[in-house]
């Protein structure tokens, strides 16, 4: 009598773990993981393949093309501004970043003018849909990036921090007014603040729209 009521319970705790199995992301080089979920990964150097546990649900992706087509005689590297993949992960599902792998340098470049990737399921091999875009050019020599931070002032990180929203209708309306100061017993520089209102009120409307939002930035 034991065993029979036994039994049904413990195929239901299997039937529940196999239910909650994890997602697996698979990453080729020469893609490199960046980020997921907002989580920096620390790439190993020797793998040419990565695979990632994933939980199911929301996920956000984000890689870097890094091709190495050297030779004895020269040293050909190719890459592009990061790739940033929004997705959705099912149970227990295999995905792959699957893309045509350039086989040469000339390739490579003519491959991250578009990237063109998808995810796909492994094992049923249909496309998983994914939004996607690629992060803008930072100008100027960068040793490190912070991506995820880069996302967040953007507004397209993973879980984006809530921030006080200042509609551009606001700002060009405080912006178009002229200052109007009430008197404070707290002005330790009266002339300095006569001259700053001065300066405001003889600026054009884009320099009036950029030092408000500077002054809500300082707040």
């Amino acid at each position: 009598m034991k065993l029979t009521v036994l039994v049904p319970a413990l195929a239901g705790l299997l039937w529940a773990g196999s239910a909650l199995a994890d997602a697996q992301l698979e990453v080729t080089t020469p893609y490199v993981v960046q980020l997921i979920d907002g989580q920096a990964i620390n790439p190993s150097l020797l793998d040419n393949t990565k695979k990632f546990p994933l939980s199911v649900g929301k996920h956000q992706l984000v890689v870097a093309f890094e091709g190495n087509y050297s030779n004895r005689d020269e040293i050909k590297l190719v890459t592009a501004e990061p790739l940033v993949l929004n997705f959705t992960a099912a149970d227990n599902q295999q995905l792959v970043l699957d893309y045509k792998k350039p086989r040469n340098e000339a390739e490579a470049k003519q491959f991250v003018k578009d990237q063109k990737v998808t995810l796909k399921d492994k094992v049923t091999g249909q496309q998983v849909s994914s939004e996607q875009f690629v992060m803008p050019k930072v100008e100027g020599f960068q040793l490190t990036r912070d991506y995820q931070q880069e996302l967040i002032n953007m507004g397209k990180a993973f879980n984006q921090p809530k921030t006080v929203a200042v509609s551009s209708a606001a700002v060009m309306a405080a912006a178009s007014a002229p200052v109007q100061v009430a008197p404070s017993k707290a002005q330790s520089n009266p002339e300095a603040l006569t001259q700053l209102q001065n300066w405001y009120n003889k600026a054009d409307a884009e320099t009036r729209k950029a030092f408000q939002i500077w002054v809500i930035q300082q707040q």
